[in-house]
């Protein structure tokens, strides 16, 4: 007979997605993605664990599959593919691959770094209202008493 505490330990990574919840059955009570595969026949951390190796959309179609054959509200059966669009992410391949994704991401070389662009809109902003506080910059003297008097410059007549 096999070991089941070590075959529990090596499937650990699929008890979150096992247990998550796929909708309300018709009594109201939830049903677990567990309970689905169970109630199919089969087994469930085998199915999970073959499941975490395929691609994505296949996973989502076998997943919205097996929703779908609940005795489930109709509103969960009509997003039984929303459903397991979203659950698929607690799959240990697909979390994996989603940090990967992240962190590859995060290696990408950036051109700016990241503060460059308040540092320059900060100092845009600075010189901006420097230049709007500053007093304005002395007039002509013989433009500004022509202005205050109301005369024309004088000009030298010879």
């Amino acid at each position: 007979m096999s070991n089941t505490d070590v075959y529990a330990l090596k499937n650990l990574g699929l008890n979150a997605f096992l247990h998550s919840e796929v909708g309300d059955e018709l009594n109201g009570s939830p049903l677990t993605i567990l309970s689905v595969l169970a109630r199919l026949g089969k087994d469930p951390w085998a199915e999970a664990g073959k499941w975490a190796k395929l691609p994505k959309a296949t996973i989502i179609d076998c997943l919205a599959g097996s929703i779908s054959q609940m005795p489930l509200c109709p509103q969960a059966l009509v997003e039984a593919r929303t459903t397991a669009a979203r659950l698929i992410r607690l799959l240990p391949s697909q979390a994996q691959s989603s940090r990967e994704e992240g962190d590859a991401a995060s290696r990408l070389p950036l051109s700016v770094p990241a503060w460059v662009p308040l540092a320059v809109f900060c100092g845009v902003f600075a010189f901006w209202l420097a230049f709007e506080m500053s007093p304005p910059p002395p007039a002509n003297p013989a433009t500004e008493t022509a202005g205050q008097t109301g005369d024309h410059p004088k000009v030298p007549v010879n």
